[in-house]
């Protein structure tokens, strides 16, 4: 058996916070079971990712080597324990090789640790999550919502993606409207009332009227449930996952796209 180097204490605990997330208390008996490693577990009692960081610290003090990260990674993402959680392990796994990337290993699409050139900056291992940024490329979202939020999609840092998406379509609106406002002000000013500044359609029916409205609340919907919460509450405060950001930011390309075509009353 090839015997793996000894990870950094941040390195073990980096990861085990990963997992953590990812499964149970129950479930994480089990996977340390299934690792070998349950006897150095502290128990259900503690933190998850502190009973993972342990039970591996504890191993790999007593062999000398790295092998019993490595096998929790490979068990954590075995077909048999992401079947039914496939998109949150999708996002774990790109995590991980952010993590891993500076050890000179990723996780492979059969949820095993191979080795892989090394990065050489936090920068360089940050790029190698790139989930988010393939998805929104591969559902071909709008170019003004991937340009203001392009150097946060990387990171995986989904409350500055949406965040600064949201901006971006106050001041595309600002902008366009001529208006120097924000959030609900620059809506009302560009998209609503009888006779709004920015024209998505002839407006001269009422279904254009109808349509007009459903686009201005869509866009103070957003601002609404995101901005001014946002606003308020602290980082730590405000949750916002993978499917959340997506389905804001495809709100956004829809709105975006509108626009595009969109003219000014004379």
């Amino acid at each position: 058996m090839t015997l793996i180097s000894p990870f950094q204490p941040g390195t073990i605990e980096d990861v085990a916070k990963v997992i953590g997330e990812l499964y149970s208390g129950s479930e994480l008996t089990h996977i340390l079971v299934e690792v070998g490693i349950r006897k150095r577990d502290p128990g259900e009692g503690y933190t998850k990712w502190r009973r993972l960081a342990q039970a591996v610290s504890d191993n790999q003090c007593a062999t000398g080597n790295g092998n019993a990260l490595v096998k929790l990674i490979t068990v954590s993402f075995s077909p048999q324990h992401t079947l039914n959680r496939a998109t949150q392990a999708d996002t774990a796994c790109d995590k991980l090789n952010q993590i891993l990337s500076l050890e000179g290993l990723r996780v492979n699409d059969e949820g095993k640790v191979a080795t892989t050139q090394p990065a050489k900056t936090v920068q360089e291992a940050l790029s190698r999550g790139e989930r988010l940024k393939s998805l929104l490329t591969k559902r071909n979202y709008h170019s003004e919502v991937v340009k203001h939020c392009r150097d946060h999609l990387s990171k995986s840092e989904y409350y500055e993606v949406v965040f600064e998406a949201v901006k971006g379509l106050g001041s595309r609106l600002s902008k366009m409207a001529e208006v120097d406002e924000d959030g609900y002000k620059v809506v009302d000013a560009a998209l609503s009332g009888a006779a709004p500044r920015i024209l998505l359609n002839s407006f001269s029916s009422v279904t254009e009227h109808n349509e007009q409205t459903g686009i201005a609340n869509l866009s103070k919907g957003l601002f609404s449930t995101f901005r001014n919460p946002a606003a308020h509450e602290t980082r730590l405060n405000w949750s916002i996952t993978e499917q959340d950001a997506l389905d804001m930011l495809g709100t956004l390309s829809l709105i975006h796209r509108r626009l595009d075509t969109a003219t000014l009353a004379p």
